[in-house]
C-alpha cells in the first residue's frame, strides 16, 4: 500500500518530500518507501521518542530527516516551513497525518471533538499546505491528501470525523483547479477500512464502540482519485 502512496506522488529519486503522520500506518510506511526510491525524505511524527520514530531512524537512511510537528500547533507548523533548505524545491506533500476517536451519532458527539477533528483533519493540513506552495510551486511538485469516504457522503456515527473530511476534500478541489497553471499536481484518496496496527495520538488511542464491537486501530486503505 506505502506503493500505491508513492507511485501517486509521480517523483524522481534526489527530490524532496515531505510526509505527515508518519508515526505508524501508512505514513511510515510511504516515508520508507520513499527513503528506499532514494528520495529525501521529511517524515513528521507527533513524538521524535516514538517507536515509530524510532523505526523510522533505523530502518532509512540519512537522507530522511525526522520532524516533530502537531498539526494543531500553528507554531510546530511554522517551525519546520522553510527551516531546511532544499534548493530544488518540494516536489511532492503526502497529507496523510489524521484523527478521530468517537464513533457515536452526531447528537452524542460532544462539540470539542467536531473542533479537535477540525483542527487536524483540515486546518492543519490546510495551513501547511498552504506554507508550503512557494516551494511545491517552484518545483512543480504534487501535493497527495488522504481523505475519507466519510467525507463524501454521511456514515452515521462518524460526523465529526466526515464533516472534517468533506472541508479537506473541498479545499484540494479547489487547489487542483487553482494550482493547474504552475504544474501542480493535486490529488485526493478516499480510503476505506485497513488494519495497520496501533495508533496512538496526542488525543489518544483511536478506539470506539460500534454495533457492540470494539474498533481500535484501523487505518485506511487506498482509492487515488486525482
Amino acid at each position: 500500500n506505502s506503493l500505491y502512496l508513492a507511485a501517486a506522488v509521480c517523483l524522481h529519486p534526489g527530490h524532496s518530500t515531505l510526509a505527515t503522520g508518519c508515526d505508524s500506518g501508512f505514513g511510515q510506511a510511504t516515508a520508507r518507501h520513499l527513503d528506499i526510491m532514494g528520495f529525501r525524505v521529511f517524515a513528521s511524527v507527533l513524538d521524535l521518542q516514538s517507536p515509530g520514530a524510532q523505526e523510522l531512524r533505523r530502518s532509512c537512511s540519512p537522507r530522511l530527516t525526522l520532524l516533530q510537528m502537531d498539526l494543531t500547533k500553528t507554531e510546530d507548523i511554522q517551525r519546520h516551513l522553510f527551516k531546511h533548505s532544499i534548493p530544488t524545491g518540494l516536489w511532492g506533500l503526502v497529507n496523510n497525518a489524521g484523527f478521530n476517536d468517537t464513533i457515536a451519532d452526531a447528537e452524542l458527539s460532544p462539540l470539542g471533538k467536531f473542533r479537535t477533528c477540525m483542527e487536524v483533519n483540515f486546518f492543519g493540513s490546510l495551513e501547511l499546505t498552504k506554507g508550503l506552495l512557494p516551494l511545491l510551486r517552484s518545483a512543480s511538485g504534487r501535493i497527495v491528501t488522504v481523505s475519507s469516504p466519510a467525507g463524501d457522503m454521511p456514515f452515521p456515527c462518524l460526523a465529526a470525523y466526515g464533516a472534517s473530511k468533506a472541508a479537506l476534500s473541498l479545499v484540494m478541489d479547489t487547489f487542483r483547479s487553482e494550482l493547474q497553471p504552475w504544474g501542480i499536481k493535486v490529488s485526493l484518496i478516499l480510503p476505506g477500512y485497513y488494519k495497520t496496527g496501533k495508533r496512538v495520538s496526542a488525543c489518544g488511542q483511536r478506539t470506539g464502540i460500534l454495533g457492540g464491537q470494539k474498533i481500535e486501530q484501523w487505518d485506511e486503505q487506498l482509492v487515488v482519485q486525482a
